[in-house]
């Protein structure tokens, strides 16, 4: 039996919501193994004083978690 979990994160960047996932699991891939899904739950463009575009992206990774017997305990 395959295990997963799955994890909401948030990333952002001033050129676009595909750059903001993309910093999104350039980040997660530091930590996490096994990612097979990124699903969108929102995207937010936030407009700064001087007219700046922030884009914003909330989404949900998930991925395979190691079975007991691969463990490094």
């Amino acid at each position: 039996m395959q295990h997963g979990k799955a994890n909401e994160l948030i990333g952002t960047s001033v050129v676009s919501f595909e750059e903001a996932l993309e910093r999104i699991l350039q980040r997660a891939n530091k930590t996490l193994r096994g990612i097979h899904t990124m699903e969108v739950v929102s995207k937010t463009v936030s407009i700064e004083a001087s007219g700046e575009l922030e884009f914003q992206v909330r989404a949900l990774l998930k991925f395979a978690m190691t079975p007991p017997d691969l463990l490094h305990l």
